[in-house]
Protein backbone atom coordinates (compact mmCIF):
# COMPACT_ATOMS: atom_id res chain seq x y z
CA UNK A 1 0.00 0.00 0.00
CA UNK A 2 2.91 2.36 0.69
CA UNK A 3 4.23 1.36 -2.43
CA UNK A 4 1.50 2.52 -4.09
CA UNK A 5 1.24 5.63 -2.47
CA UNK A 6 4.50 6.42 -3.15
CA UNK A 7 4.38 5.85 -6.95
CA UNK A 8 1.05 7.75 -6.86
CA UNK A 9 3.22 10.96 -5.68
CA UNK A 10 6.12 10.74 -7.72
CA UNK A 11 3.75 10.75 -10.60
CA UNK A 12 1.75 13.78 -9.47
CA UNK A 13 4.99 15.19 -8.68
CA UNK A 14 6.26 14.31 -11.81
CA UNK A 15 3.32 15.64 -13.64
CA UNK A 16 2.72 18.84 -11.87
CA UNK A 17 5.31 21.02 -13.39
CA UNK A 18 4.00 19.76 -17.16
CA UNK A 19 0.27 21.13 -16.37
CA UNK A 20 1.49 24.32 -14.99
CA UNK A 21 4.03 24.94 -18.25
CA UNK A 22 3.24 27.66 -20.29
CA UNK A 23 4.08 27.55 -24.15
CA UNK A 24 5.36 31.16 -25.05
CA UNK A 25 6.24 31.68 -28.38
CA UNK A 26 7.46 34.77 -30.95
CA UNK A 27 5.98 35.72 -33.84
CA UNK A 28 8.64 33.81 -35.69
CA UNK A 29 8.10 30.54 -33.68
CA UNK A 30 4.34 31.04 -34.41
CA UNK A 31 4.89 31.20 -37.68
CA UNK A 32 7.79 28.71 -38.64
CA UNK A 33 5.81 26.29 -36.32
CA UNK A 34 2.55 26.55 -38.44
CA UNK A 35 4.27 25.58 -41.11
CA UNK A 36 5.91 22.34 -40.14
CA UNK A 37 2.09 21.42 -38.37
CA UNK A 38 -0.49 22.75 -40.94
CA UNK A 39 -2.63 20.18 -42.98
CA UNK A 40 -3.32 21.74 -45.58
CA UNK A 41 -0.11 22.52 -46.90
CA UNK A 42 0.49 18.91 -46.61
CA UNK A 43 -2.47 18.42 -48.64
CA UNK A 44 -1.09 21.11 -51.48
CA UNK A 45 1.82 19.04 -51.27
CA UNK A 46 0.85 15.64 -52.11
CA UNK A 47 -1.39 17.58 -54.96
CA UNK A 48 2.10 18.66 -56.85
CA UNK A 49 3.36 14.67 -56.32
CA UNK A 50 0.22 13.46 -57.97
CA UNK A 51 0.71 16.03 -61.20
CA UNK A 52 4.46 15.01 -61.20
CA UNK A 53 3.17 11.48 -61.67
CA UNK A 54 0.79 12.19 -64.20
CA UNK A 55 3.33 14.11 -66.42
CA UNK A 56 5.47 10.81 -65.88
CA UNK A 57 2.38 9.07 -67.03
CA UNK A 58 1.58 11.00 -70.70
CA UNK A 59 5.17 11.67 -71.48
CA UNK A 60 5.18 8.20 -72.26
CA UNK A 61 3.22 8.70 -75.02
CA UNK A 62 6.30 10.01 -76.85
CA UNK A 63 7.90 6.53 -76.99
CA UNK A 64 6.57 3.52 -78.84
CA UNK A 65 4.70 0.62 -75.85
CA UNK A 66 5.46 -3.03 -76.23
CA UNK A 67 3.08 -5.56 -75.29
CA UNK A 68 2.72 -9.44 -75.49
CA UNK A 69 -0.52 -10.56 -77.42
CA UNK A 70 -1.27 -14.73 -78.39
CA UNK A 71 -4.51 -16.42 -79.40
CA UNK A 72 -5.69 -19.86 -80.37
CA UNK A 73 -8.74 -20.52 -82.42
CA UNK A 74 -9.97 -23.62 -83.04
CA UNK A 75 -12.41 -24.58 -85.84
CA UNK A 76 -14.49 -28.19 -85.52
CA UNK A 77 -15.69 -29.37 -89.18
CA UNK A 78 -18.89 -28.15 -88.31
CA UNK A 79 -17.44 -24.83 -87.87
CA UNK A 80 -16.48 -22.01 -90.23
CA UNK A 81 -15.64 -22.45 -93.49
CA UNK A 82 -12.36 -24.41 -94.19
CA UNK A 83 -11.25 -22.79 -96.51
CA UNK A 84 -11.12 -19.92 -94.44
CA UNK A 85 -10.42 -20.83 -90.55
CA UNK A 86 -7.99 -24.11 -92.23
CA UNK A 87 -9.31 -25.61 -89.11
CA UNK A 88 -7.86 -23.58 -86.54
CA UNK A 89 -5.12 -20.90 -85.91
CA UNK A 90 -2.39 -19.60 -83.05
CA UNK A 91 0.12 -16.38 -83.07
CA UNK A 92 2.18 -15.73 -80.68
CA UNK A 93 3.74 -12.03 -80.63
CA UNK A 94 5.64 -8.71 -79.91
CA UNK A 95 3.62 -5.76 -80.84
CA UNK A 96 4.81 -2.29 -80.68
CA UNK A 97 3.19 1.16 -81.98
CA UNK A 98 3.80 4.92 -82.62
CA UNK A 99 2.00 7.85 -83.40
CA UNK A 100 3.55 9.46 -86.11
CA UNK A 101 1.35 12.67 -86.36
CA UNK A 102 -1.44 13.89 -83.73
CA UNK A 103 -1.95 17.30 -84.45
CA UNK A 104 0.74 18.26 -81.56
CA UNK A 105 -2.41 16.76 -79.12
CA UNK A 106 0.48 14.87 -77.14
CA UNK A 107 2.43 17.77 -77.13
CA UNK A 108 -0.35 20.07 -75.56
CA UNK A 109 -1.42 17.60 -72.81
CA UNK A 110 2.46 16.91 -71.61
CA UNK A 111 2.94 21.33 -71.82
CA UNK A 112 -0.81 20.77 -69.69
CA UNK A 113 0.33 18.60 -67.28
CA UNK A 114 3.61 20.74 -66.54
CA UNK A 115 1.36 23.72 -66.15
CA UNK A 116 -0.57 21.85 -64.04
CA UNK A 117 2.74 21.30 -61.91
CA UNK A 118 3.42 24.56 -61.87
CA UNK A 119 -0.38 25.24 -60.92
CA UNK A 120 0.12 22.67 -57.63
CA UNK A 121 3.12 24.47 -56.72
CA UNK A 122 1.96 27.85 -57.09
CA UNK A 123 -1.31 26.42 -54.28
CA UNK A 124 1.40 25.55 -52.15
CA UNK A 125 2.93 28.97 -52.46
CA UNK A 126 -0.42 30.42 -51.78
CA UNK A 127 -1.55 28.28 -48.86
CA UNK A 128 1.61 28.95 -46.96
CA UNK A 129 0.90 32.98 -47.41
CA UNK A 130 -2.67 32.70 -46.70
CA UNK A 131 -1.51 30.21 -43.12
CA UNK A 132 1.25 32.69 -42.44
CA UNK A 133 -1.57 35.94 -42.94
CA UNK A 134 -3.51 33.78 -40.78
CA UNK A 135 -0.97 33.12 -37.71
CA UNK A 136 0.31 37.11 -38.10
CA UNK A 137 -3.57 38.34 -37.72
CA UNK A 138 -4.07 35.98 -34.93
CA UNK A 139 -0.84 37.13 -33.18
CA UNK A 140 -1.63 40.73 -33.74
CA UNK A 141 -4.65 40.30 -32.36
CA UNK A 142 -4.10 38.22 -29.50
CA UNK A 143 -1.60 41.08 -28.83
CA UNK A 144 -4.16 42.91 -28.94
CA UNK A 145 -7.19 41.56 -26.37
CA UNK A 146 -3.79 40.85 -24.02
CA UNK A 147 -3.27 44.67 -23.60
CA UNK A 148 -6.69 45.12 -23.77
CA UNK A 149 -6.87 43.37 -20.36
CA UNK A 150 -4.25 45.25 -19.41
CA UNK A 151 -6.04 48.43 -19.64
CA UNK A 152 -9.21 47.13 -17.98
CA UNK A 153 -7.51 45.80 -15.42
CA UNK A 154 -5.52 49.25 -15.31
CA UNK A 155 -9.01 50.85 -14.59
CA UNK A 156 -10.35 48.41 -12.06
CA UNK A 157 -7.33 49.80 -9.87
CA UNK A 158 -7.56 53.34 -10.67
CA UNK A 159 -11.28 53.20 -9.75
CA UNK A 160 -10.96 51.15 -6.84
CA UNK A 161 -8.54 53.69 -5.46
CA UNK A 162 -10.56 56.90 -6.53
CA UNK A 163 -13.76 54.98 -4.81
CA UNK A 164 -11.47 54.77 -1.95
CA UNK A 165 -10.88 58.63 -2.19
CA UNK A 166 -14.30 59.79 -2.61
CA UNK A 167 -15.33 57.69 0.23
CA UNK A 168 -12.62 60.01 2.42
CA UNK A 169 -13.84 63.14 0.37
CA UNK A 170 -17.73 61.97 1.72
CA UNK A 171 -15.96 61.59 5.27
CA UNK A 172 -15.23 65.10 5.12
CA UNK A 173 -18.11 66.70 3.55
CA UNK A 174 -17.02 66.90 0.36
CA UNK A 175 -18.57 64.42 -1.50
CA UNK A 176 -22.13 62.72 -1.38
CA UNK A 177 -23.64 59.67 -1.11
CA UNK A 178 -24.59 60.08 -4.49
CA UNK A 179 -20.65 60.60 -5.71
CA UNK A 180 -19.62 57.41 -3.88
CA UNK A 181 -23.00 55.46 -5.65
CA UNK A 182 -21.93 56.64 -9.21
CA UNK A 183 -18.51 55.57 -8.54
CA UNK A 184 -19.25 52.62 -7.55
CA UNK A 185 -21.38 51.57 -10.95
CA UNK A 186 -18.66 52.81 -12.74
CA UNK A 187 -15.95 49.89 -10.88
CA UNK A 188 -18.78 47.81 -11.28
CA UNK A 189 -19.04 48.36 -15.27
CA UNK A 190 -14.91 48.09 -15.40
CA UNK A 191 -15.30 45.02 -13.50
CA UNK A 192 -17.28 43.41 -16.05
CA UNK A 193 -15.21 44.95 -19.32
CA UNK A 194 -12.20 43.70 -17.28
CA UNK A 195 -13.63 39.91 -17.56
CA UNK A 196 -15.11 40.27 -20.81
CA UNK A 197 -11.38 41.18 -21.89
CA UNK A 198 -9.86 37.92 -19.85
CA UNK A 199 -12.56 35.69 -21.33
CA UNK A 200 -11.24 37.25 -25.05
CA UNK A 201 -7.33 36.97 -24.21
CA UNK A 202 -7.76 33.21 -23.44
CA UNK A 203 -9.85 32.64 -26.83
CA UNK A 204 -7.66 34.57 -28.78
CA UNK A 205 -4.67 32.27 -27.47
CA UNK A 206 -6.46 29.17 -27.89
CA UNK A 207 -7.21 30.28 -31.62
CA UNK A 208 -3.53 30.86 -32.39
CA UNK A 209 -2.55 27.62 -30.50
CA UNK A 210 -4.86 26.09 -32.77
CA UNK A 211 -3.24 27.60 -35.54
CA UNK A 212 -0.03 26.90 -34.68
CA UNK A 213 -0.44 23.19 -33.93
CA UNK A 214 -0.64 22.34 -30.29
CA UNK A 215 -2.94 20.30 -28.63
CA UNK A 216 -6.35 20.71 -28.40
CA UNK A 217 -7.61 23.73 -25.97
CA UNK A 218 -4.16 24.77 -25.03
CA UNK A 219 -3.18 28.35 -24.74
CA UNK A 220 -0.13 30.18 -25.68
CA UNK A 221 1.34 33.22 -24.65
CA UNK A 222 3.18 35.51 -27.13
CA UNK A 223 6.31 37.81 -26.63
CA UNK A 224 5.54 41.57 -27.57
CA UNK A 225 6.91 42.67 -30.83
CA UNK A 226 10.21 44.35 -31.38
CA UNK A 227 10.68 46.60 -33.51
CA UNK A 228 7.59 45.17 -34.75
CA UNK A 229 5.94 48.92 -36.01
CA UNK A 230 8.79 50.07 -38.10
CA UNK A 231 8.55 47.24 -40.53
CA UNK A 232 8.94 48.62 -44.56
CA UNK A 233 6.44 47.96 -46.93
CA UNK A 234 6.71 45.24 -48.94
CA UNK A 235 7.72 45.40 -52.52
CA UNK A 236 4.27 44.55 -54.52
CA UNK A 237 3.87 42.66 -58.20
CA UNK A 238 0.74 41.69 -59.26
CA UNK A 239 2.67 38.62 -60.93
CA UNK A 240 3.97 37.19 -57.95
CA UNK A 241 0.40 37.15 -56.28
CA UNK A 242 -0.61 33.37 -55.94
CA UNK A 243 -4.25 34.27 -56.59
CA UNK A 244 -3.27 36.07 -59.60
CA UNK A 245 -0.72 33.18 -60.67
CA UNK A 246 -3.17 30.37 -59.64
CA UNK A 247 -5.32 32.10 -62.22
CA UNK A 248 -2.76 32.75 -64.95
CA UNK A 249 -2.21 28.79 -64.86
CA UNK A 250 -5.84 28.12 -65.09
CA UNK A 251 -5.74 30.62 -68.41
CA UNK A 252 -2.71 28.46 -70.14
CA UNK A 253 -4.23 25.19 -69.37
CA UNK A 254 -7.06 26.56 -71.28
CA UNK A 255 -4.98 27.72 -74.27
CA UNK A 256 -3.87 23.84 -74.82
CA UNK A 257 -7.22 22.90 -73.97
CA UNK A 258 -8.23 24.77 -77.64
CA UNK A 259 -4.88 23.03 -79.19
CA UNK A 260 -6.30 19.64 -77.94
CA UNK A 261 -9.90 20.71 -79.21
CA UNK A 262 -8.32 21.15 -82.66
CA UNK A 263 -6.26 18.71 -83.15
CA UNK A 264 -9.64 16.44 -83.42
CA UNK A 265 -9.75 18.09 -86.88
CA UNK A 266 -6.28 16.86 -88.20
CA UNK A 267 -5.42 13.70 -89.38
CA UNK A 268 -3.63 11.01 -87.27
CA UNK A 269 -1.05 9.30 -88.35
CA UNK A 270 0.24 5.97 -86.34
CA UNK A 271 3.32 3.30 -86.80
CA UNK A 272 2.68 -0.27 -85.79
CA UNK A 273 4.76 -3.51 -86.13
CA UNK A 274 4.79 -6.90 -84.72
CA UNK A 275 7.41 -10.00 -84.55
CA UNK A 276 6.67 -13.42 -83.73
CA UNK A 277 5.02 -16.73 -85.15
CA UNK A 278 1.93 -17.51 -86.72
CA UNK A 279 0.24 -20.95 -87.79
CA UNK A 280 -2.96 -22.28 -89.06
CA UNK A 281 -4.19 -25.86 -89.00
CA UNK A 282 -4.27 -28.67 -89.60
CA UNK A 283 -0.22 -29.48 -89.71
CA UNK A 284 0.65 -30.02 -93.38
CA UNK A 285 0.13 -26.14 -93.41
CA UNK A 286 3.70 -23.86 -93.02
CA UNK A 287 4.21 -22.44 -89.39
CA UNK A 288 5.81 -19.02 -90.03
CA UNK A 289 7.80 -16.80 -88.00
CA UNK A 290 8.57 -13.45 -88.93
CA UNK A 291 7.03 -9.81 -88.51
CA UNK A 292 5.07 -7.35 -89.95
CA UNK A 293 4.88 -3.31 -90.33
CA UNK A 294 1.30 -1.59 -90.37
CA UNK A 295 1.07 1.97 -91.08
CA UNK A 296 -2.49 3.81 -90.92
CA UNK A 297 -3.46 7.14 -91.73
CA UNK A 298 -7.01 8.50 -90.10
CA UNK A 299 -8.87 11.55 -91.06
CA UNK A 300 -12.06 13.07 -89.68
CA UNK A 301 -14.59 14.45 -92.25
CA UNK A 302 -17.64 14.89 -90.31
CA UNK A 303 -18.77 14.67 -87.12
CA UNK A 304 -22.19 16.53 -87.06
CA UNK A 305 -20.43 19.95 -85.55
CA UNK A 306 -19.33 18.45 -82.58
CA UNK A 307 -15.73 18.89 -82.78
CA UNK A 308 -16.04 22.74 -83.68
CA UNK A 309 -18.65 23.05 -80.63
CA UNK A 310 -15.89 21.57 -78.40
CA UNK A 311 -13.44 24.04 -79.78
CA UNK A 312 -15.77 26.97 -79.01
CA UNK A 313 -16.61 25.72 -75.44
CA UNK A 314 -12.57 26.22 -75.27
CA UNK A 315 -11.99 29.20 -76.67
CA UNK A 316 -14.93 30.70 -74.46
CA UNK A 317 -13.34 29.36 -71.76
CA UNK A 318 -9.81 31.04 -72.66
CA UNK A 319 -11.61 34.23 -73.26
CA UNK A 320 -13.69 34.08 -69.84
CA UNK A 321 -10.56 33.53 -68.28
CA UNK A 322 -8.33 36.32 -69.58
CA UNK A 323 -11.03 38.77 -68.82
CA UNK A 324 -10.77 37.45 -65.11
CA UNK A 325 -7.27 37.56 -64.96
CA UNK A 326 -7.55 41.65 -66.19
CA UNK A 327 -10.17 41.81 -63.38
CA UNK A 328 -8.19 39.83 -61.04
CA UNK A 329 -5.05 42.75 -61.80
CA UNK A 330 -7.11 45.75 -61.34
CA UNK A 331 -8.70 43.83 -57.74
CA UNK A 332 -5.19 43.51 -56.60
CA UNK A 333 -3.78 46.70 -57.22
CA UNK A 334 -6.94 48.55 -56.17
CA UNK A 335 -6.13 46.21 -52.93
CA UNK A 336 -2.60 47.08 -52.69
CA UNK A 337 -3.91 50.79 -52.68
CA UNK A 338 -5.87 50.50 -50.16
CA UNK A 339 -4.12 48.52 -47.72
CA UNK A 340 -1.19 51.13 -47.80
CA UNK A 341 -3.48 54.01 -47.64
CA UNK A 342 -4.60 52.51 -44.01
CA UNK A 343 -1.43 51.61 -43.22
CA UNK A 344 -0.38 55.33 -43.45
CA UNK A 345 -3.26 56.45 -42.08
CA UNK A 346 -2.90 53.72 -38.65
CA UNK A 347 0.54 54.98 -38.48
CA UNK A 348 -0.44 58.96 -38.58
CA UNK A 349 -3.26 58.21 -36.13
CA UNK A 350 -0.93 55.99 -33.55
CA UNK A 351 0.55 59.83 -32.59
CA UNK A 352 -2.46 61.60 -32.59
CA UNK A 353 -3.97 58.95 -29.37
CA UNK A 354 -0.82 59.04 -28.25
CA UNK A 355 -1.15 62.77 -27.72
CA UNK A 356 -4.56 61.66 -26.66
CA UNK A 357 -3.63 60.01 -23.94
CA UNK A 358 -1.50 62.48 -22.16
CA UNK A 359 -4.30 64.76 -22.81
CA UNK A 360 -6.42 62.92 -20.92
CA UNK A 361 -4.81 61.77 -18.38
CA UNK A 362 -3.77 65.60 -17.51
CA UNK A 363 -7.37 66.53 -17.72
CA UNK A 364 -8.58 63.41 -15.32
CA UNK A 365 -6.15 64.60 -12.62
CA UNK A 366 -7.14 68.22 -12.76
CA UNK A 367 -10.57 67.07 -12.85
CA UNK A 368 -9.41 65.09 -9.56
CA UNK A 369 -8.05 67.79 -8.20
CA UNK A 370 -11.04 70.52 -8.52
CA UNK A 371 -13.87 67.87 -7.26
CA UNK A 372 -11.04 67.68 -4.22
CA UNK A 373 -10.81 71.15 -3.98
CA UNK A 374 -14.62 71.40 -4.08
CA UNK A 375 -14.77 73.55 -7.47
CA UNK A 376 -15.90 70.32 -9.63
CA UNK A 377 -18.27 67.50 -9.97
CA UNK A 378 -17.94 63.84 -9.42
CA UNK A 379 -19.15 63.20 -13.12
CA UNK A 380 -15.98 65.30 -14.65
CA UNK A 381 -13.88 63.11 -13.13
CA UNK A 382 -16.01 60.32 -13.96
CA UNK A 383 -15.88 61.45 -17.71
CA UNK A 384 -12.32 62.66 -17.32
CA UNK A 385 -11.73 59.26 -16.11
CA UNK A 386 -14.01 57.42 -19.03
CA UNK A 387 -11.91 59.47 -21.66
CA UNK A 388 -8.67 58.22 -20.96
CA UNK A 389 -9.85 54.54 -21.32
CA UNK A 390 -10.96 55.19 -24.36
CA UNK A 391 -7.72 56.74 -25.57
CA UNK A 392 -5.87 54.12 -24.57
CA UNK A 393 -8.50 51.47 -26.46
CA UNK A 394 -8.23 53.55 -29.18
CA UNK A 395 -4.39 53.88 -29.38
CA UNK A 396 -4.41 49.63 -28.63
CA UNK A 397 -7.23 49.46 -31.69
CA UNK A 398 -4.85 51.01 -34.01
CA UNK A 399 -1.94 49.13 -33.36
CA UNK A 400 -3.59 46.47 -34.44
CA UNK A 401 -4.97 48.17 -37.23
CA UNK A 402 -1.67 49.32 -38.67
CA UNK A 403 -0.36 45.93 -38.06
CA UNK A 404 -3.12 43.98 -39.78
CA UNK A 405 -2.78 46.34 -42.86
CA UNK A 406 0.98 45.33 -42.79
CA UNK A 407 -0.01 41.41 -42.67
CA UNK A 408 -2.41 42.37 -45.84
CA UNK A 409 0.43 44.14 -47.53
CA UNK A 410 2.68 41.09 -47.27
CA UNK A 411 0.20 38.57 -47.97
CA UNK A 412 -0.70 40.93 -51.48
CA UNK A 413 3.22 40.95 -52.14
CA UNK A 414 2.93 36.81 -52.36
CA UNK A 415 5.67 36.35 -49.11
Amino acid sequence: MKRLVLLSLLLLSNSLPLLSQIDTISLQDALTRAQKSNLAIKIAEVGVKQNESRLREVSTARYPGLSFRSHYLYTPEIGYNEAVTNGGEYGVQLATGLPLFDGGVRSAVIDQSSNEIEKSRVGVRKSSSDLAFAVRTQYYETLRSEQELVIREETVTRLQEYLTFVNQLRLGGTATESDRLKTEVDLNNAKIASDGALQAAQKSRRLLANLVGSASGAEVEVLPLVGGDSWEIPVFAVAENPDFQLLDRDRRSATYGVTIAKGERLPTLTLAGDVGALGVHPNEFHHDIGYSIFLSLEMPIFSWGAVGERIEQKELAREQLDAQLLLQRRALETEWKNAVADLELARQNLTRFQENIAVAERNYLSAKSRFAGGSGLNLEVLDAHRLWVDAKLEYNSTVFAYRSSLADLIRLSGR
